[in-house]
């Protein structure tokens, strides 16, 4: 048996919902990352995931995010320009290159603040910034040829700047420079990227997918349960997205979305 843990985009109030999730598996002692052979990270999954595999207790990264202290950065958006790129994701994200491309492109152009303002933010949330012993996959994308990639320990790309690419949205955060190329938010393929656990026996799935289903998310889960994997899956439920807001970047409802992923988490019965 072997068991793999994906985590979701989903903002900054994601992070928060996320983290919720695991306490509240915690609360009555089920601790769903004592056995875990692989942690995929999307977006803000990339955030948790390196967070909750750098050792730090899952106490104290709860108690972060429902503390009035943090050093995130509210976000200056376009909404024209927002609601240009994920318009025709219809499907719950992009399938081929081109589409990509072009969502890197207007990524590119956008006017955001700097890289190494926002390198900053993600910094200080990270409380190691090396690579953890537990196989960690993050995704992004590249922004000129729209390929979509994946980082983890052998890549020769360090944490830090993985996860920020993996956290760019594009047009509201810049694209972030590696190696020369420029790359922006892996949730733009799909929010779970899932298929990165295939093989796996059990796979549990944290996305809040506040936006409701996504059809390429649901497509993966599938093709992983006909090829014999176990799927767990928990989305934000209608109070959590209620509470959350419109707006999944903004950090001041980041106490109410940790709250709410705890009370989800203290429900489940997945072990």
């Amino acid at each position: 048996m072997t068991n793999a843990l994906v985590l979701a985009g989903g903002g900054v109030t994601g992070v928060a919902w996320e983290t919720g999730v695991l306490m509240g598996l915690l609360d009555p002692g089920t601790n769903l990352l004592s056995n875990i052979d692989l942690v995929v990270g999307t977006s803000a999954g990339s955030t948790v995931a390196a967070q909750i595999l750098s050792g730090t207790s899952l106490e104290e990264l709860f108690a972060r995010q429902v503390s009035e202290a943090h050093g995130e950065i509210s976000p200056r958006i376009d909404l024209e320009l927002l609601a240009r790129i994920f318009g025709d994701m219809a499907d719950g994200g992009t399938t081929t290159d081109e589409q990509r491309a072009r969502v890197g492109q207007l990524a590119l152009d956008a006017d955001t603040l700097d890289e190494s303002t926002r390198r900053a933010v993600i910094e200080q949330r990270l409380p190691s910034h090396e690579w953890p012993a537990t196989p960690l996959v993050i995704t992004a994308i590249d922004a000129l040829t729209g390929e979509f990639v994946t980082w983890d320990k052998n890549s020769g790309v360090s944490l830090v700047d993985a996860v920020t690419s993996s956290c760019a949205v594009p047009s509201v955060w810049p694209c972030v420079t590696i190696n020369g190329r420029r790359y922006y938010d892996g949730g733009l393929r799909n929010s779970a990227n899932a298929y990165l656990a295939a093989g796996h026996s059990s796979i549990s799935i944290i996305a809040p997918m506040t936006g409701g289903e996504s059809a390429l998310v649901n497509a993966e889960i599938e093709l992983l349960q006909s090829q014999g994997s176990t799927i767990r899956m928990i989305n934000a439920d209608a109070s959590a997205i209620e509470a959350m807001g419109p707006n999944s970047l903004d950090p001041r409802f980041r106490q109410v979305a940790a709250e709410h992923g705890r009370r989800q988490g203290q429900t489940l019965n997945w072990f």
